[in-house]
C-alpha cells in the first residue's frame, strides 16, 4: 500500500511526511509505485516522502517540485542495470526538469549498480552513453543533504542549468579506477554551495562546468561557493573541461585533498573554452598529490570541441594558504600563447614536491611568502611568464 500527500489546506503551509510501504527485497522494481506517490504528493501541495530502511531496485524516476524525497537510515535506492529502463525520456536513475523547491535527503543510500556499466563502457570501445546517477536540470531551490551515492554508472550528481543549489554532507565512492564517476559537477549553475562532502571516485571529484547547451551560449556557472570537503581518490577540483558559456565567481575554502591525481584544476581547449574568472582558493590542504596545481588550456580528452572561436582564457585566479606534501612536480600553470594567463596572486604557499613549478604563458603573476621545497632542478620555472616575486 502507498500513501500519498494530502492537501495542503492554505491555514497550514507546513509540509505532510509520509513513511512509504514499499517491497523491501531488492529484486522487485519499485519504480511505478515510487513514482505515482510522488506525482500525487507534488500535485496535492507537496511534502516530505520517507523511505524507510530497506533495499528498494528502481528503475528510472522523475522528481517533482515541492517535494522532498528522504531516504531514512538503512533505506537503499539500487538502481536498475536493465539498459532498457533508460530511454531519452528518463535516461538517468533519478530525474528532474523545470523544477522548484526540490529536495532529496536523509542518511540513506542510492547506489548506482555501477559495475555492470563500468564492464558495459569498456566492451563498447568506450562509447557506450552510461546514465548519470541524478541529473536535475532547469531548476530552483534545490537541496541534496545527507546521503551517500555509490557507484554510479558514470557522474554520481549533476545539477544543470539550476538556480539555488545547495549540496552538503554527502558522501560519494566509487573505485578508483571505475570510468567517469565524476561526484558533483554542476553545469551552468547560479549560486551553487557545495559543503562538508567526502568525495572518494575514479575522475573528477567535483567538476564545474560552463559549456554550450544544445549548441548554443547558455547562462556561465558563477557564484559556486566549496567549502569544507574532502576529496580522496579522483582526479581533483576541477573547472572544465567545457567551459565555452563562461565560469566566474569561484570560491573555495578549507578543503583537503588525499592521494588524488590533481588537485586544483583548471582544464580547457579550443573549441570548447570561454572565460574563466575570478577563482579564489584559500585554506587548502593537499597530501601526496600527484599534480596539486594545473592549468592545462590545451586539454586534449575531449572531443566535443568544434567551435573554433570558443577559445578559453584565464584571469582573476587567487590561491592563499595553500600546503602541499608528497607531490611528484610543485604545479604547471600554462596559457595559450594567443591567450595568457592574467592576473594571478599565490600566497602563502608551503610546497614540497620532486620538481618545480612552471608557470608558462602568463601575465601580472604575483607571488609572496612562499616555499617550494624539490628535489631537482629549479623551484619556479618561468617561460613567457612575467610578474613580481619569482
Amino acid at each position: 500500500m502507498l500513501l500519498a500527500c494530502s492537501p495542503q489546506a492554505q491555514s497550514n503551509p507546513t509540509p505532510t511526511s509520509v513513511t512509504l510501504h514499499l517491497l523491501a527485497d531488492g529484486t522487485t522494481d519499485q519504480a511505478k509505485s515510487l513514482q505515482q506517490t510522488i506525482d500525487s504528493c507534488g500535485a496535492t501541495g507537496g511534502g516530505t516522502l520517507i523511505v524507510p530502511a530497506g533495499r528498494y531496485l528502481i528503475s528510472p524516476i522523475s522528481l517533482c517540485s515541492r517535494v522532498n524525497l528522504q531516504l531514512a537510515s538503512g533505506a537503499t535506492l539500487l538502481a536498475s542495470t536493465n539498459a532498457a529502463d533508460y530511454t531519452p525520456k528518463l535516461p538517468n536513475l533519478i530525474n528532474g526538469d523545470s523544477l522548484t523547491d526540490v529536495s532529496l535527503t536523509g542518511t540513506g543510500t542510492i547506489d548506482g549498480n555501477g559495475a555492470v556499466w563500468w564492464q558495459r563502457f569498456i566492451d563498447s570501445g568506450k562509447t557506450l552513453n552510461r546514465p548519470r546517477l541524478i541529473y536535475l536540470t532547469r531548476s530552483r531551490n534545490v537541496t541534496i543533504d545527507g546521503l551517500t551515492l555509490i557507484n554510479s554508472p558514470s557522474f554520481h550528481l549533476v545539477p544543470s542549468q539550476c538556480q539555488n543549489v545547495t549540496i552538503q554532507n554527502l558522501t560519494i565512492t566509487a573505485p578508483s579506477d571505475s570510468p567517469n564517476t565524476d561526484g558533483i559537477d554542476p553545469a551552468n549553475c547560479t549560486h551553487v554551495l557545495i559543503q562538508n562532502c567526502t568525495i572518494d571516485n575514479g575522475d573528477d571529484n567535483i567538476a564545474i562546468k560552463g559549456g554550450r547547451s544544445n549548441g548554443q551560449i547558455v547562462q556561465p556557472c558563477q557564484d559556486i561557493q566549496i567549502r569544507n570537503c574532502r576529496f580522496l581518490h579522483g582526479h581533483g577540483l576541477s573547472v572544465g573541461s567545457e567551459t565555452s558559456s563562461g565560469v566566474s565567481s569561484v570560491s573555495v575554502t578549507n578543503c583537503t585533498f588525499t592521494g588524488t591525481t590533481n588537485g586544483i584544476r583548471i582544464k580547457s581547449q579550443p573549441g570548447l573554452g570561454g572565460a574563466i574568472q575570478n577563482l579564489s582558493y584559500s585554506q587548502i590542504t593537499m597530501t601526496n598529490v600527484t599534480n596539486p596545481l594545473i592549468i592545462d588550456l590545451a586539454y586534449s580528452l575531449n572531443n566535443n570541441n568544434g567551435y573554433a572561436s570558443d577559445i578559453p582564457s584565464v584571469s582573476g585566479l587567487t590561491i592563499d594558504q595553500l600546503s602541499v606534501t608528497g607531490a611528484k612536480n610543485a604545479g604547471s600553470l600554462v596559457g595559450l600563447t594567443n591567450s595568457l594567463l592574467q592576473n594571478l596572486t599565490l600566497s602563502n604557499l608551503q610546497i614540497s614536491a620532486q620538481t618545480g613549478l612552471v608557470l608558462q604563458n602568463a601575465r601580472n603573476i604575483t607571488m609572496s611568502a612562499y616555499r617550494i621545497q624539490v628535489s631537482s632542478g629549479q623551484s619556479v620555472i618561468a617561460q613567457n611568464a612575467t610578474g613580481t616575486g619569482f
